[in-house]
């Protein structure tokens, strides 16, 4: 009895892993630089506790998903869209804001692939404290 309790705990456990690594968020991280003379010059995305965080200047603040490419940021009122390519690969950030748009492009992050989300959140911050 007690190693088909031990069984199923390593297989959700497992379950789990697998899930949080093929977490369709995935999709979002990276950084986004806005044009110059906007009010963000770039936002970075990250994910904390099963929840897409926008991190900038001005903190970092969780994103409620209203849908499919789309939050919404409670804190400043905005409505967030990510934009994809043809090929389906998140390529910007629209963030709509008191009657403003906002437009990032995500940077191409080769470093990014095949890494795991906790060491490319490391990165991140590691980045931050060098600023």
């Amino acid at each position: 009895m007690k190693k088909l309790i031990l069984m199923l705990v390593v297989t959700l456990g497992v379950m789990t892993a697998v899930n949080a690594q093929t977490s369709p968020l995935k999709d979002y991280l990276g950084k986004y630089v806005f044009a110059a003379g906007s009010p963000v010059a770039e936002v970075t995305l990250t994910i904390e506790q099963d929840a897409l965080v926008i991190n900038s200047a001005m903190g970092s603040v969780p994103l409620e998903q209203k849908g499919t490419d789309t939050f919404y940021l409670a804190a400043y009122d905005a409505l967030v869209i990510f934009k994809r390519s043809a090929n389906k690969e998140v390529e910007s950030v629209s963030i709509s804001v008191q009657g403003n748009d906002l437009v990032g492009t995500k940077e191409s992050t080769p470093s990014i692939s095949g890494t795991k989300e906790e060491e490319f959140q490391h990165q991140i911050w590691a980045a931050k404290l060098e600023n």
